[in-house]
């Protein structure tokens, strides 16, 4: 009885490795077995495994992906990698909830990279991270969405408005209505600020906030029950940061500017501001 595709892979570590090495494109046996660090006796065997299932083919001493290998191979490298993102502090990410996340970027976290968690002291958990703060004024520009934001927060933006940096600044309408509130002057000041761009989402958020430039994506996520939690997680890699401005753009969608809770003209002027950014990655 034939083995099902999933045994003949994974039942076999010679087997998965055989199958992402070829996805480079043909390769002869010797420099498989030199790449692989195993002979031709060890080797052979699985070879022939992996042909018998149609993943393989061989051509004299040269072996290569069949047309359901690359298929099979490129949904595993999505496997492995989604799997070394959350190997990153699988605690973290199971503690966390992720239901914020539409499906189709849920799909692609493999592109987040291997992440780190800061463990924020208590003194600092409404400053904004270092990093950010850092390459922000050269990247020209940041973009955050947040259920709640304290003014040391903003304070700390309009100083990197002071730098010309463009902040892009999606809140909840319970946010928003504590800013107007309790710190009226402080924000009608913000709202007239060139650089700032504020928007008010008409969904709920179910994270604590996100924010992302073109060097970093910072991540603050509630716990599964809802709960505030002062760690926080950094990626960096450009196809993370490009993952994070896809997600603001997602929660965009559903929000108003402020400046103009009547009128989405300003939103369709930034929109094409946001499609312009993200073409330019």
């Amino acid at each position: 009885m034939r083995e099902c595709v999933i045994d003949v892979i994974f039942a076999s570590r010679k087997r998965k490795d055989i199958l992402l090495f070829l996805k480079s494109g043909p390769q002869d046996m010797e420099f498989i077995l030199e790449s692989l660090e195993s002979d031709r006796q060890a080797l052979l065997p699985h070879m022939r495994i992996l042909e018998e299932n149609f993943l393989v083919t061989q051509f004299e001493d040269e072996w290569e992906l069949t047309t359901i290998g690359e298929l099979i191979a490129d949904e595993m490298i999505s496997l492995l990698s989604t799997a070394d993102v959350l190997d990153s502090d699988i605690d973290y990410w199971g503690n966390h909830s992720l239901d914020f996340i539409p499906s189709y970027l849920i799909k692609r976290m493999n592109e987040l990279g291997i992440c780190k968690v800061l463990n924020t002291p208590v003194t600092d958990e409404f400053e904004l991270n270092r990093e950010i703060i850092q390459t922000s004024p050269i990247s020209g520009s940041l973009f955050i969405a947040a259920a709640f934001i304290q003014p040391k927060c903003l304070t700390a933006l309009s100083e990197m408005a002071q730098k010309n940096v463009d902040i892009y600044l999606i809140l909840s309408q319970n946010a928003l209505d504590n800013l107007r509130g309790r710190y009226a002057a402080y924000f009608e000041k913000l709202i007239k600020s060139k650089p700032f761009h504020f928007y008010v989402c008409s969904k709920e958020l179910g994270f604590q906030a996100f924010m992302c430039n073109d060097y970093y994506l910072l991540l603050h996520l509630l716990k599964n029950n809802g709960e505030y939690d002062s760690k926080r997680i950094l990626c960096s890699n450009p196809y993370a940061t490009e993952w994070g401005k896809e997600l603001f753009g997602y929660y965009l969608k559903d929000s108003r500017p402020v400046t103009e809770m009547q009128s989405g003209s300003n939103k369709d002027k930034f929109s094409q501001l946001f499609k312009t950014e993200i073409a330019g990655l």
